[in-house]
């Protein structure tokens, strides 16, 4: 698998800035990731269902549940099948919309292979994201992910405003727009061009905005275990237990402290804290889907 940034600029990251502060990686190979000529194409095939196409317009934020640029059709055998509408497309794209097409490794492979070599450089689960903008306008506004970010620019420069977090490490069902959005001046500015990707991690509020007049790249959410999730695996151990699955207590009866209390101790006790670690950090790498091969059919 290539290596789609160099040895010494992972090292430094991964040292210096993984899970820790914004950082801007450079000498990043990003030129066959995602071309517009096959962006089109794919955008043209009959396969594409919002919401996993969409669009996003900070001046709209409605357009967030807009799926009319998605049209369906009846084949003669009683198929439907979707369409993207390029006339509604284009109008929403000129209008300040920027495409998003969610899940994009399924569909070009070498984003894929650089979600797998993410994967195995991080000890994450990785997930791609692809964002073709051709106006100024954001697409969310300023918001944080709930989840680190590594954002790789194909083409076009786009301006990352970016603020500390003002909640620290946002569990997966926590979004950015329950909170209060930082007023004060941002606390780092970065033009990313092409061949460089931008790391955010998890909680960091950004607005990005198109610099050029076009832009096209490609975000990678990068999720790795939690010391939360340790606790889950406790969780699981305990819930093998007939008293601990037993409904609570009806009425003014509360259950039995001491016993409880011993349970929980007792499970601790027993509890193999890094060989769970260990199991997080192999369980997250693994493929998220597995190869088919209808050749070894008899």
């Amino acid at each position: 698998m290539n290596n789609f940034i160099s040895h010494d600029i992972m090292e430094k990251f991964r040292r210096e800035h993984f899970q820790k502060s914004p950082f801007v990686l450079t000498g990043v190979d990003a030129s066959r990731l995602v071309s517009w000529p096959a962006l089109n194409k794919t955008l043209e095939k009959d396969i594409l269902h919002y919401p996993r196409v969409r669009l996003a317009n900070d001046n709209w934020p409605e357009m967030r549940g807009y799926g009319g640029f998605v049209r369906y059709s009846y084949s003669q055998s009683g198929d439907r099948t979707p369409h993207i509408n390029r006339h509604q497309l284009y109008k929403c794209l000129r209008e300040g919309a920027t495409l998003v097409l969610d899940r994009c490794q399924a569909f070009f492979d070498s984003v894929d292979h650089m979600r797998q070599w993410l994967c195995s450089q991080l000890e994450c689960s990785c997930s791609a994201n692809l964002y073709a903008a051709f106006t100024p306008t954001p697409s969310f506004g300023l918001h944080f992910d709930n989840h680190d970010v590594l954002a790789v620019q194909i083409e076009g420069i786009k301006r990352w405003t970016v603020h500390k977090p003002t909640y620290s490490y946002p569990l997966e069902h926590e979004r950015s727009f329950d909170f209060i959005a930082p007023k004060t001046e941002p606390d780092y500015v970065f033009d990313v061009e092409p061949g460089q990707a931008i790391y955010l991690p998890a909680g960091y509020w950004h607005n990005v905005s198109t610099q050029t007049r076009r832009s096209l790249h490609v975000s990678y959410t990068i999720i790795r275990p939690r010391r939360l999730d340790i606790f889950r695996s406790l969780l699981d151990e305990l819930s093998g237990n007939e008293y601990v699955r037993a409904p609570i207590e009806f009425g003014d009866r509360l259950s039995d402290d001491t016993a409880l209390r011993e349970l929980i101790n007792e499970a601790v006790k027993k509890f193999d804290i890094q060989l769970n670690e260990t199991m997080l950090k192999i369980q997250c790498n693994a493929p998220a889907y597995k190869h088919i091969n209808l050749e070894l059919l008899d």
